[in-house]
């Protein structure tokens, strides 16, 4: 899965679709969740668009992607505190990787959860990442808005959260995004531990 994001890799920040998707994801953000001060996960990070708008707020970021071309866009920004990982959210991740000792207070996926093909799983090894009253935080196409062949639907997303043991989960239908000559309806979860 991801040789195919590679490719993208290069030419991602030149789509200012996938710009905009970032600005608009960290300005919700900043409405709704302080990443103030935080231990931030940014699970799905790509290129680091949204990291690099967190960045200044945030304590430390820990960056995550499975594509090795997409995390050598991350590194070339140089976010003194962000440390990028190439590799998949798994148990076997977390047991092993030193950036993963310490619990986060906040997660975030920005245009992740429609693309995983373990989503529970996923979901299940964020939740235990995060310190009590921790917070995951994802923006995702609404696959049940535009017939889409990729994103999530929102009702399963609200109940894939709840079944990760998630005990406050709030989705929403945040903002549109145009990609090409259509206008697409981006949902904002809010789960916390």
């Amino acid at each position: 899965m991801a040789e195919g994001w590679d490719q993208l890799a290069i030419t991602w920040e030149k789509d200012e679709s996938n710009i905009e998707f970032a600005e608009k994801a960290f300005a919700e953000l900043m409405k709704k969740v302080s990443p103030e001060g935080c231990h931030v996960l940014d699970f799905g990070c790509g290129t680091g668009l949204l990291s690099q708008f967190i960045s200044p707020h945030a304590k430390s970021i820990v960056a995550l992607d499975a594509s090795e071309s997409m995390i050598e866009e991350l590194d070339k920004k140089e976010l003194v505190n962000v440390e990028p990982v190439v590799d998949s959210l798994t148990r076997g991740l977390v047991a092993q990787h030193p950036a993963f000792r310490k619990q986060f207070d906040l997660i975030v996926a920005c245009s992740v959860c429609g693309w995983l093909p373990h989503l529970a799983e996923s979901l299940t090894v964020a939740y235990s990442l995060l310190d009590q009253g921790g917070q995951f935080v994802h923006w995702d196409f609404i696959s049940d808005d535009e017939d889409r062949a990729s994103g999530v639907g929102m009702v399963e997303m609200q109940d894939e959260l709840i079944q990760a043991g998630f005990a406050d989960v709030h989705v929403s239908r945040v903002f549109k995004i145009t990609c090409g000559h259509k206008q697409i309806s981006v949902m904002m979860g809010i789960a916390t531990k």
